[in-house]
């Protein structure tokens, strides 16, 4: 059941969250794909689609990330982002087109390379902080009973196809799947 709220706060800025049901923590292999997906859309690297589009070339959002909560029963995926208010109707529409793009129009193999190259980087990263290293073992451990290596990441993550993640962004980025929270 999707919903879209705008409440007035009277501030300058708008904050606004886009979110959507997602695979949940036992979805194997579709969270490791909404996983990639969300780093391509939104991840930490300023060349994320949404970073790209609306924040360097743009200039209309003050920051925009997308996040992939997983639980046991269900996932959400969610986009936030800050922007002046007279900007907020091209930010909407500029993610509806880059949510469209996704569903109708595959990665290329190359691509699909570069951002699995980027999101095992990212990992290779991660792994070096010790307490999330350290969190995200136990999780495994509670979740699955084991702990996957390296290598066996990159292989999952190797086999995600562009196929995939265009029928992975087909089921999140549906339009009758999608709610909003705008705060003006």
């Amino acid at each position: 059941m999707s919903f879209h709220k705008v409440i007035d706060k009277r501030h300058h800025e708008v904050n606004a969250v886009i979110g959507c049901k997602a695979p949940s923590l036992y979805e194997t292999p579709e969270r490791l794909v909404c996983a990639m997906l969300a780093n391509i859309l939104g991840g930490p690297a300023s060349n994320s689609l949404l970073n790209a589009e609306l924040r360097e070339k743009r200039g209309w959002v003050y920051s925009i990330e997308c996040s992939y909560t997983q639980y046991a029963d269900t996932g959400i995926l969610a986009i936030t982002f800050g922007c002046d208010k007279p900007n907020l109707d091209a930010c909407l529409a500029a993610i509806d087109k880059i949510f469209a793009r996704l569903r109708d129009i595959p990665f290329t193999d190359r691509q699909l390379k570069a951002y699995r190259k980027q999101l095992l980087g990212q990992l290779a990263i991660s792994s070096e902080a010790g307490e999330a290293q350290c969190l995200s073992m136990g999780k495994s451990m509670l979740s699955w009973g084991t702990i996957l290596s390296p290598q066996e990441t990159r292989a999952k993550l190797e086999a995600i196809t562009p196929e995939d993640l265009q029928k992975m962004a087909a089921r999140l980025f549906a339009p009758d799947n999608l709610s909003s929270l705008i705060y003006l």
